[in-house]
């Protein structure tokens, strides 16, 4: 929980620090020739989250490794923060990928329904087993 002067700035609409640790699975839902249809589940700790679930679906396009999509991260009581992905991944060595994530938060529900900021995952990502881990850092706007 927020409290003092943190929670002071969060009701006046003031960004505060967003970070934390992600460990997720994804999978291909549909492929052509040109793109990849993903689906990516994860949990994790995050400030303002606690221990959290997140579930994302994304379009990356294959030539460049560039990826677009929407997400919902979801509290352990509930509450929802709702995202629009942009990312990109580089293989390292194959079958390791370093990806860079940016969640710009649309809105969500209970304590989240007035949110907005940008969340940053980096993570390393599998992609012959689909099993990846990273840090998120950003900020968070309460609304209220």
């Amino acid at each position: 929980a927020v409290t003092g002067a943190a929670a002071t700035e969060a009701r006046g609409g003031s960004a505060l620090p967003f970070t934390g640790m992600l460990q997720s699975t994804e999978h291909v839902v549909s492929e052509d020739d040109a793109s990849e249809v993903r689906h990516l589940d994860g949990t994790g700790t995050a400030t303002h989250l606690g221990r959290f679930t997140l579930s994302a679906d994304f379009t990356v396009t294959r030539a460049t490794g560039n990826a677009t999509g929407t997400a919902t991260w979801t509290a352990a009581n509930g509450d929802q923060i709702r995202v629009s992905v942009v990312g990109h991944g580089d293989i390292v060595v194959f079958p390791t990928v370093t990806i860079t994530e940016t969640h710009t938060i649309t809105g969500g529900t209970g304590r989240f329904a007035d949110a907005s900021g940008k969340i940053t995952i980096e993570r390393s990502a599998d992609i012959v087993t689909g099993l990846s881990s990273g840090s998120l850092s950003g900020t968070i706007n309460l609304g209220h």
